[in-house]
């Protein structure tokens, strides 16, 4: 094997590493301007994006492609242990990852030039995405958890970087302290999984099947595993961290956080999940051999999980409805949104799984857009309460209308692409039938819930008087130490072109979903034909 066919895999990660060392090396030389640090993370991620893109087969990109095609999808020799499987759902999910990065990055360029941190925050920025790509390519458990850890470090991190913030610090520490339980919950399970089967490689414990000499140590073994993948994905009960943490982080940490890294662990619950538990029993196996009986783990896992995810989504609306302020609102529609992409993984279908993957991209777009916003608006003077937002649609037509936009495709409503991605992912639990049936209804309930807190911001921006003038237009200062007024309106150009790119792709996809939906579909019927 010769080192380019090695490397090749590999390819968006070596930019990334590339551009974090390059970023890395300024800040010791003190060359910290956004414009240089930002710019790089920037052109790192776009073209990350493009190989990716052009390994999934786009053929005006296919020069670009770095992988056979014959090796993506491909299933490895009987006995063979990788640490790594490139699959077309995986490349997906790395696309996702890089498009949340590069609209994050592209947004926090608008920041004051010098800004303390900044550099930092780039950095940091490329290797939790660099630990992401990993996660989306990995096959054995270890280099998953591994994986997940290069992002959560960088994560607690990027939290707490301006170091000055004692709300940021606060939370970087909640942060650190539920991410090191979370860790240890995961390598456990590990550990108790290579107990029973003797291997930590998910196609070998996928082929083993029932096979176990110690299945009490299955059980246990994925309970932990499950316990520590639900505080990534923010699953009721695991949840309750990341209100505290998308709160009191910098505003652009927690649109990357929401938009980002969170979905992660929606692709460490597929990997280690769907494979390995549910299609174990789909192939007709018998049960684990547990307390004189036969226990189908498939079946009990689904309902189970099935519980949890209409319990996220009804616990995060419930609770979304009395926040008073936007970030605690926007924290806890992102865990209500966990619960339907948990969907997918309960039915374990080809479809299902497509939608969930759609709704993934969905959620990236939108949360994204929606905390860049928030930052937008806390650069122009406007508070962090939803009453503060009064009039911002008529004293800033074009930010309040990408801002509505994201609100009314978070709530599901037609031509979007949150409408999409719910009527894909629901019409799969309808198709399902049996009791999955449930899981469309109770997505379609709490999807109507929604409805009213997403509509009392609208109400606020577009029918409550304006409180006070726009501090921008006022002569205020933006950004903190940065001119009187930024360009384009007191955003900046590179988050106003930030928002109004996701903006744009959350009406194209609403309208012609075929785009990707194509491309997600044929991926999600490879991913679970192989996990068969």
């Amino acid at each position: 094997m010769t080192f380019s066919s090695f490397a090749a895999p590999f390819a968006p990660e070596i930019v990334l590493l590339a551009g974090t060392l390059l970023i890395f090396a300024l800040d010791v030389l003190k060359v910290r301007r956004i414009e240089i640090t930002g710019g790089i993370a920037v052109a790192a991620t776009l073209a990350g994006i493009a190989l990716v893109v052009a390994d999934l087969g786009f053929a005006p990109l296919a020069f670009l492609a770095t992988i056979p095609a014959a090796q993506i999808d491909a299933l490895p020799a009987a006995g063979a242990a990788p640490l790594y499987a490139v699959t077309s759902l995986g490349l997906v999910f790395q696309a996702i990852f890089l498009l949340a990065a590069f609209f994050v990055a592209l947004g926090s360029t608008s920041r004051p030039s010098d800004e303390r941190g900044a550099s930092i925050f780039f950095g940091l920025l490329l290797l939790a995405t660099l630990g992401m790509l990993l996660v989306a390519i990995a096959s054995d458990l270890i280099f998953l958890l591994l994986a997940i850890e290069v992002t959560s470090i960088a994560s607690y991190l990027m939290v707490a970087y301006t170091r000055t913030d004692a709300r940021g610090v606060e939370a970087a520490m909640k942060f650190f302290i539920i991410g090191a339980l979370s860790t240890v919950l995961s390598f456990f399970g590990a550990s108790l999984l290579f107990g029973a089967y003797g291997t930590t490689n998910l196609y070998l414990i996928r082929a083993a099947g029932t096979a176990v000499g110690y299945p009490t140590l299955v059980l246990l073994g994925y309970g932990f595993l499950f316990a520590g993948l639900a505080f990534k994905v923010t699953l009721v009960p695991f949840h309750a961290w990341a209100v505290d943490v998308y709160d009191g982080a910098p505003h652009d940490v927690s649109a990357f956080l929401a938009g980002g890294t969170k979905k992660m662990g929606i692709f460490a619950f597929f990997l280690v999940f769907l494979g390995p538990v549910l299609a174990v029993d789909a192939v007709g196996q018998s049960g684990y051999g547990l307390f004189g009986g036969s226990l189908a783990l498939g079946p009990s896992f689904q309902l189970a999980l099935g519980v949890i995810a209409v319990l996220t989504m009804s616990v995060g609306n419930a609770l979304a409805l009395l926040q008073k302020e936007m970030k605690r609102m926007l924290a806890y529609s992102s865990i209500s949104q966990a619960g339907y992409m948990m969907i997918g993984i309960t039915i374990g279908s080809a479809p299902a799984l497509g939608g969930a993957t759609l709704q993934v991209l969905a959620h990236a777009l939108m949360k994204t857009g929606a905390f860049l916003v928030v930052s937008a608006v806390a650069a122009l003077g406007v508070g962090p309460l939803i009453e503060d937002y009064r009039g911002l649609g008529t004293r800033r037509p074009l930010l309040g209308a990408a801002f509505a936009l994201m609100l009314l495709s978070l709530a599901g409503v037609p031509l979007t692409i949150g409408f999409v991605s719910k009527f894909v992912l629901f019409s799969a639990a309808v198709r399902a039938q049996g009791w999955f049936l449930w899981l469309a209804v109770a997505g379609l309930l709490n999807s109507a819930i929604s409805v009213f807190y997403y509509a009392r911001v609208l109400k606020a921006m577009y029918f409550d008087p304006s409180p006070v003038p726009d501090p921008a237009l006022a002569g205020a200062v933006v950004g903190g130490a940065g001119p009187p007024a930024l360009p384009v309106g007191g955003l900046g150009y590179g988050r106003a072109a930030a928002i109004a790119l996701i903006a744009g792709l959350i009406v194209l996809f609403g309208i012609d979903p075929q785009l990707v939906l194509g491309p997600i579909q044929a991926a999600a019927y490879h991913f679970v034909a192989a996990g068969a």
